[in-house]
């Protein structure tokens, strides 16, 4: 039995419709599944090369990063700039690159990559808390961001799919870690409190770190928002609500 154009035209139409109510959710979640993965990934490389670390040179803390530092500290920021190098050598195929206000420059072409934070509507604090002249991207699209010797000396950044990619979200691709003075990789506290960018002592960190390490959808005043995610993410626990998985409702 043949059918009719108008049977033809109606049922074609129901499925446009369904379609379009399923499309836009079936491409979040592959997004955000490869951003899941991507993540484990990054946290996966950091972890190996931290480890090699500690055993290649029978620690990190004490020898390369020990607390804040003053911004006179010759001494003291070479060797920040020392760990940055080796750090590099663990990375098959990483490259050397700068990032200094919103240019990230690699072998001569810039870029200009502006983060969000994690609700997406303002730009994230990054680019004044980070080593300006030593970030390092790695051959299978990772970038390595390291904090200033004066604010964030014990802090790793990592976007986990490159700036190209995107989302270029804190909390999306974009994670920070610490890591304590009992050599351990630790999650940013969230030490602050209101939407300032106020700094508190943090004696595990060993010294000033930065307040206002938050994760959450009522955080959308706050440009740190998403320096505290990494915590839930690796749990897969929305920070808002821990009986929901943190990957499958990432904020729009």
């Amino acid at each position: 039995m043949a059918f009719t154009l108008a049977e033809v035209l109606i049922t074609l139409g129901i499925i446009g419709i369904v379609a379009a109510m399923t499309l836009p959710s079936l491409i979040a979640n592959h997004r955000n599944q490869e951003l899941q993965t991507r993540f484990r990934k990054a946290y996966s490389t950091l972890w190996n090369i931290h480890m090699r670390m500690i055993s290649d040179y029978n620690g990190v803390y004490e020898n390369f990063i020990q607390k804040d530092l003053a911004a006179n500290n010759t001494d003291l920021v070479n060797k920040k700039y020392e760990y940055i190098d080796i750090f590099k050598k663990y990375l098959s195929g990483g490259k050397m690159c700068t990032f200094s206000n919103s240019y990230l420059s690699c072998s001569g072409k810039s870029v200009i990559v502006k983060y969000k934070t994690y609700t997406g509507n303002k730009e994230a604090e990054l680019k004044a808390d980070i080593v300006a002249d030593r970030a390092i991207i790695t051959s299978d699209g990772m970038s390595f961001f390291f904090g200033s010797t004066q604010f964030r000396n014990a802090r790793i950044y990592i976007d986990t799919n490159g700036n190209a990619k995107g989302p270029n979200r804190l909390g999306f691709d974009v994670f920070a870690f610490d890591i304590n003075n009992n050599d351990k990789i630790i999650f940013p506290k969230n030490i602050g409190s209101g939407s300032g960018g106020a700094y508190e002592d943090d004696e595990e960190l060993g010294g000033t770190v930065g307040a206002v390490n938050v994760c959450s959808i009522k955080e959308k005043a706050n440009r740190y928002n998403g320096f505290g995610c990494s915590e839930y993410a690796l749990a897969d626990k929305s920070p808002d609500n821990p009986n929901i998985s943190y990957w499958k409702n990432l904020p729009k």
